[in-house]
Parts: C-alpha cells; sequence; structure tokens
C-alpha cells in the first residue's frame, strides 16, 4: 500500500521517489524497509490464531451515490481512488479511522499480482483501502504513529461475468493510462468493491509496502475474495503505464517474513485449533510437551502388549480346549478287553484288540 497526504480533494503520494530503486535496494536505501514487521505476508491457515473478541468491522459513510465526483490516479505506482474522510471504520478497533484512498496491486496474466498470500497461493489482484486514525490531523502526521494506520484488504479472482462496481472504475483506465494522469468519475458505493461479508477477516501488524516502508499498520485481510471478469482484469493488467511509457504491472512486493509476528483470524479455519491467548511454547513447555508425549507413548505400549498378551490366553484356551476334546473323542474309539489268564501255568494267552 502507498501513504498519501492531503485533503480528499486532492491525495498525492506520500512515497519517496524509487524511480530507478528496485525492491532489493530498498532495504539498504530505507531504514524502515528491513525491519522486523514488514509486510506483505504470506497467511499460513494452519498457524494462524482464531480470536474470538476480535470485534467485526462497522464502515460508515461508504455509500457515495450521488456525492461529488471522484478522482482517480496513474500515478506511476498504481491505479488510486481518493476518497471523502467522511468514509469512516467506526467499529473494530481502540479509535475511529478516517478513509483517506485506495488503490490496487496486479500482475499479469502470466504471474498473479495480489500482495499477500494465502498459505503461499497469490490472487490475480488485491485491492487495499487506506485509513488514518482520527486522532490525527491527516494521513501523512499519522503515517510514522505506531497506532496512525488501518488497511482493509482483499483478494480479487477471476469470475464468470463482469463486475459492474468495479466497472465504474476500470472503465475511466483508458483516460488516465499516461503516468501521473487524472480524471473524475461519479460517485458510487464503495462498501461494494469490498466482499459482500466482511465478518471473516485476518488481523496482523505491519507496515506500508512501498517505501518509507512505516510499521504503523493494522492490517485487515478478508477471507471472501471478489470477483472480476477475466477482461476487467486484463484492462488493470494491460492498460496504464509508467515512467517510459512502460507498461505499468506486477507493482506488488513479495511476502516478507513474520519474524514472531502473529495472524489472528476472526473466524475458525478448519485447522485454527489454537487461540491468541497462547503464547509460543518456552523450553521448559517443550520440555513438559516432550516428556508427556513420554507418557503417552508408555501407555499405547502397555495397552498394546495387554492387548497381544490377551490374544495370546484366548489362542492358548482355545487351543487347549480343542485338544482336550479331540483326546476324549480318541478314548471314545478305542475298545480296550481285559486280558484272559488261564490257570495253566505254561500257557498265557493276552487279547488286545
Amino acid at each position: 500500500m502507498k501513504a498519501v497526504r492531503g485533503t480528499h480533494n486532492a491525495v498525492k503520494v506520500l512515497l519517496i521517489s524509487t524511480t530507478g530503486v528496485t525492491m532489493d535496494a530498498w532495504l539498504s536505501a530505507f531504514e524502515h524497509c528491513s525491519g522486523k514487521a514488514q509486510s506483505p505476508v504470506n497467511i499460513d491457515t494452519h498457524k494462524v490464531f482464531y480470536e474470538p473478541n476480535l470485534p467485526p468491522i462497522k464502515l460508515e459513510g461508504y455509500d457515495l451515490a450521488g456525492s461529488p465526483a471522484l478522482t482517480l490516479i496513474n500515478n506511476g505506482h498504481t491505479l488510486q481512488l481518493s476518497l471523502p474522510s467522511s468514509m469512516r471504520i467506526m467499529r473494530g478497533f481502540d479509535h475511529v479511522y478516517v478513509a483517506a484512498q485506495l488503490h490496487f496491486h496486479w500482475g499479469t496474466t502470466e504471474v498473479p499480482g495480489s500482495e499477500h498470500t494465502i498459505d503461499h497461493v497469490h490472487f490475480p489482484a488485491e485491492i487495499h483501502v487506506v485509513h488514518y486514525n482520527s486522532r490525527y490531523a491527516n494521513l501523512a502526521e499519522a503515517a510514522g504513529k505506531a497506532d496512525g494506520l488501518a488497511v482493509l484488504g482483499g483478494f480479487i479472482g477471476i469470475g464468470l461475468r463482469d463486475n459492474d462496481n468495479y466497472e465504474k472504475i476500470l472503465s475511466a483506465l483508458t483516460d488516465i493510462s499516461i503516468e501521473e494522469s487524472d480524471t473524475e468519475i461519479p460517485g458510487f458505493n464503495v462498501r461494494h468493491l469490498l466482499p459482500d461479508s466482511l465478518d471473516r477477516f485476518y488481523r496482523y501488524s505491519g507496515s506500508l509496502t512501498t517505501p518509507p516502508c512505516f510499521q504503523t499498520v493494522s492490517w485487515t485481510l478478508f477471507n471472501d475474495s471478489i470477483r472480476v471478469s477475466r477482461r476487467q482484469l486484463a484492462a488493470l493488467e494491460d492498460t496504464l503505464k509508467t515512467e517510459h511509457n512502460k507498461l505499468l504491472s506486477k507493482n506488488f512486493r513479495a511476502p516478507q517474513l513474520l519474524h514472531g509476528r502473529k495472524v489472528l483470524a476472526s473466524f475458525h479455519t478448519g485447522s485454527t485449533a489454537r487461540i491468541a491467548s497462547e503464547a509460543p511454547p518456552s523450553e521448559t513447555q517443550d520440555s513438559n510437551i516432550m516428556e508427556s508425549n513420554g507418557h503417552i507413548l508408555a501407555i499405547i505400549f502397555g495397552v498394546l502388549f495387554a492387548v497381544t498378551l490377551l490374544v495370546f490366553s484366548v489362542y492358548t484356551y482355545g487351543q487347549r480346549k480343542k485338544y482336550s476334546k479331540f483326546k476324549k473323542d480318541s478314548k471314545q474309539n478305542v475298545i480296550y478287553k481285559p486280558a484272559a489268564v488261564e490257570k495253566d501255568i505254561d500257557q498265557t494267552s493276552v487279547t488286545v484288540s
């Protein structure tokens, strides 16, 4: 995302010039870009923490239908729409946050261009709606404060039909194809650019994704994606130009390391067994876990031994019973006749049959 300065009528980019500076060079050229709380990040759904106490997002003033025209800008870095201060996040954070602008990140047909990823998967594009804390006079002042910024992010995928709400912006792209050009579009309900449901989201603390990379952003990434047609996405990918009339594309930063930060979820992901209050296991906890696992293994082996012994006993008993029956039957089939002993001293006769 890019922070901006100014009023709702004219929003300029609060961005140190990066002309000729590659993303790899940001780390040495801008001190905050090498921090431990950078954005974007990968959302590993197996490692997020379920937080049932995350308050739902409540928006106010997002319906701008009938309002004054909005300024749409190609600033050479992104497609940006300036927003009036009447748009606000009224609930979801400790303070009210005021809207300033929204913008997009995208790639190419071959390279999907969302900044954040879900389980290392990129979406074709991503929308960021940038707000600043109402405690501060404007976005420029808030950008450097620890609680200064809140960004609502949505993943944009490809659907079967045009998205009429996005068409209100994308239909004007040819008017601003040249870098640093702008045009005006009629007001509309900006809420419709976000997913239908705002109840399911991820939350983490991060940064601007372009220099100066201030680590002052509370990120909210909605789980449900937004759909546009392949034609509409192609318009975003192939229309705008940047310096020296080059195509403006792949304007996304690679996911950054979490460095121990927690990613919270307002919902169960199906693999989210942990809750946010859990702390990472310490060495003592690891030892206890290993000891517990040892006890479990001992119990398992004990049970297996007992089962084996039982099976063997049953088998032995069966064999003994079978042998006893066989022996009894054998005795019934043999006829014994007592020997006839004659009292004749010279002759003895024994008959067995």
